[in-house]
């Protein structure tokens, strides 16, 4: 498998009234072939204040035309609450030709 990116757009659960919007991009793919996994990371702000969030996605789930990724996280700890987050990348994939993507997020 090329080494390949996906684009992911979840909503976080809401909490103390409010919810965050999560969007960006997976570095590139860590592994090989259906055992491969990518890093994710970003930050996330709403009404004055910010959550930082990273992880790793889950292996591949196969789909009709290519796979997608779980991705679950908890937003960090700010302004005394959290967010859970937890949702799927896009099947789309971009192909990239260096080994890791910087600074593509939304």
């Amino acid at each position: 498998m090329n080494p390949h990116i996906h684009e992911y757009k979840i909503d976080s659960k809401t909490s103390k009234g409010h919810k965050h919007k999560v969007k960006g991009y997976t570095d590139s793919m860590l592994g090989i072939n259906s055992f491969h996994i990518h890093f994710f990371y970003g930050v996330s702000s709403y009404s004055n204040h910010t959550h930082y969030f990273s992880g790793f996605t889950g292996f591949p789930i196969k789909t009709a035309n290519g796979h997608v990724h779980k991705i679950e996280d908890i937003l960090e700890t700010n302004n005394l609450h959290e967010h859970l987050l937890s949702g799927y990348t896009y099947e789309d994939i971009a192909y990239i030709n260096r080994p890791k993507l910087k600074g593509a997020f939304i």
